[in-house]
């Protein structure tokens, strides 16, 4: 009898390695990726989710391990987690206008980290928390868009 995977091994690879990544690269540049004015390098990878909407998953998961140090508490680790499964599917379902759909990705973030742990959490003003994290997602999600986009011109396949 045949067996067959729902999701192909190569795929699920990937996701465990971006999930890896994006962990390992927020809590290593801690003092960047928490608070109202975060820069998170590890967002440069979220525009893989225009790959492979598994990849919506392995963010969310990398998201979720990655806020279990962060200072704000439940807000970031259960709420920031959803919300970026949300904002990778988003991204994913737009992947026909990849720039739109990058844009939308970084505002859906901006936004939950504005209302959940900055607003809910630290009690910060929503107008300046989600300005100054907005700035650096649409930043980072951009650059990490132009960088998977030159290396599918290059032949780079993933």
């Amino acid at each position: 009898m045949e067996t067959r995977s729902v999701m192909p091994v190569r795929v699920l690879v990937y996701g465990g390695l971006l999930a890896a990544a994006y962990f390992a690269m927020t809590v290593v540049l801690a003092p960047l990726s928490y608070g109202p004015v975060q820069f998170r390098v590890s967002e440069l990878l979220k525009p893989a989710a225009l790959l492979h909407p598994a990849f919506a998953l392995a963010f969310g998961l990398g998201n979720a391990l990655a806020n279990l140090t962060s200072p704000f508490g439940a807000w970031d680790f259960i709420a920031m987690p959803l919300t970026d499964t949300f904002a990778a599917w988003l991204c994913w379902t737009l992947r026909s206008r990849p720039w739109l759909a990058v844009t939308v990705q970084a505002v859906v973030i901006g936004l939950g980290v504005a209302v959940f742990p900055l607003g809910l959490g630290g009690g910060l003003p929503f107008l300046p928390s989600f300005g100054s994290v907005l700035v650096s997602e649409l930043v980072l999600l951009l650059v990490g868009y132009a960088v998977i986009w030159r290396g599918r011109r290059w032949g780079i396949r993933f």
